[in-house]
């Protein structure tokens, strides 16, 4: 059998990225994909954000690992997020998609800076958003490692996605939100469905404020993203 690689990363923005879920989910691929640090630079009115009844914003620019992931063997992703936040709801970290029926379907997580300081902030979206914020101490320095874990019981895959801060220095996870509709796709009638669904990832930036001040309009935002890793169960 020919040796599994890691896809590349490439750049898409909002929902150019749907356009690789038509493929097939790449069954062979690696069941670890680690990827080198990258700088995502995020103009003003770049955002991933839904409200009905009528904003529906994907412009964002994202980095997504260029093969679409069969859903059913998606177990957990992780990076590292820092940057320059000083602007109302910038933002970057983790991007998941799951294209629907009818509608894609998204979960953001990572920092996002509101009320003059950096959070960790997640938003899951179907037909609209929702969105979390949980403090981040001052000693992080706008800094957070973050997780998303398929829920288990025993050796079962459940419906859930589980959100964590991941403690850098004991490795300690604390899980901060659960998604609990997220692989409603790979569970029917409580047994795990035969058809393969795709499940898009990568890391993304956005600034959806423009920046206050003379000269100031057209300024980016970089950031910096560290240890992105996805893993996949064996099978």
């Amino acid at each position: 059998m020919a040796e599994a690689h890691t896809p590349k990363l490439k750049l898409h923005h909002g929902s150019s990225a749907m356009a690789i879920s038509q493929d097939e989910p790449v069954l062979d691929l690696p069941t670890t994909m680690s990827y080198p640090a990258l700088t995502i630079r995020a103009h003003p009115k770049t955002d991933l954000w839904r409200k009905p009844p009528h904003t529906d914003i994907d412009n964002a620019p994202i980095f997504l690992i260029s093969a679409p992931i069969d859903l059913h063997r998606f177990h957990s992703a992780r990076v590292t997020v820092s940057g320059a936040w000083n602007t109302l709801y910038d933002q970057g970290g983790l991007a998941l998609f799951i294209p629907d029926e009818d509608i894609k379907k998204w979960v953001k997580t990572g920092i996002e800076y509101v009320w003059g300081k950096p959070f960790v902030g997640t938003v899951a979206t179907s037909r609209w958003s929702d969105w979390s914020l949980v403090p981040l101490p001052e000693s992080a320095n706008g800094k957070v490692t973050i997780q998303v874990e398929r829920e288990t019981k025993g050796d079962e895959r459940v419906e859930s996605l589980w959100i964590y801060i991941i403690n850098e220095e004991t490795g300690e996870k604390l899980g901060i939100r659960e998604i609990t509709w997220w692989f409603r796709h790979d569970i029917v009638g409580g047994e795990t469905s035969e058809a393969p669904r795709s499940l898009l990832i990568g890391v993304y930036g956005a600034r959806p404020t423009v920046p206050e001040g003379a000269g100031r309009e057209k300024e980016e935002l970089a950031v910096k993203l560290e240890g992105f890793e996805v893993k996949l169960f064996e099978d």
